[in-house]
């Protein structure tokens, strides 16, 4: 009888470390797992702004889902990629620039198809009128999503301003252009730039 529950807490113990070893093997696999998704999170949003930057806003596309919804600072909802990337071909065309840009995301959320990326910004742009550059800061939020090809494309996006742009200024900002700098999605400025050359409901002219 002692025999036999001897053997029996034996498998039992070799049962439980067997378990244990798999979940620590899974707790390893899921944090190299995590800290690559941070890499490539950070990748993409610094091949984006460099694309703001140098103005090239029709290379970003590679970077949405064609059903891409954007909820932008003090504009309305922009349902369809076709839409984002038209007012931004129309604010760009109205003197709009993206001097500089840095983001620090401060929380990731990761499943096998989906990632949520959310964090603060700082972005300095110009546009014609002003006196000099300004600098605005925020925080956003961007949902991407794995397509059928395994890239990643954003399917939904969103910022907004620390301050009301009419606050007054409490001093300079510490951006300046040169610095390295992540995904600041075409933001408007806290609502201070001049109305875009082509800001529709459906895309158009």
């Amino acid at each position: 009888m002692m025999k036999i529950k001897s053997k029996i807490m034996k498998r039992m113990m070799v049962s439980t470390l067997g378990v244990c070893l798999l979940m620590l093997l899974s707790i390893g696999t899921y944090a190299q797992s995590k800290d690559e998704m941070k890499k490539l999170v950070a990748e993409m949003n610094q091949e984006m702004i460099g694309m703001l930057k140098a103005g090239r806003i029709e290379a970003m596309g590679k970077f949405y889902n064609s059903d891409a919804v954007s909820l932008p600072n003090y504009r309305a909802m922009e349902k369809g990629y076709k839409l984002i990337l038209n007012n931004n071909l129309g604010r760009q065309k109205g003197g709009y620039r993206i001097i500089e840009g840095e983001k620090t995301t401060t929380k990731l959320i990761i499943s096998e198809e989906m990632l949520v990326d959310i964090g603060q910004y700082t972005l300095m742009f110009n546009f014609p009128g002003l006196k000099e550059p300004r600098v605005d800061s925020g925080k956003y939020l961007n949902v991407w999503k794995k397509d059928k090809e395994g890239n990643w494309r954003i399917i939904a996006e969103t910022w907004n301003a620390n301050k009301s742009p009419n606050a007054p200024a409490t001093g300079k900002s510490q951006l300046k252009p040169g610095s390295s700098g992540s995904n600041i999605q075409g933001n408007p400025g806290a609502g201070s730039e001049p109305k875009p050359a082509m800001d529709t409901k459906d895309g158009k002219k």
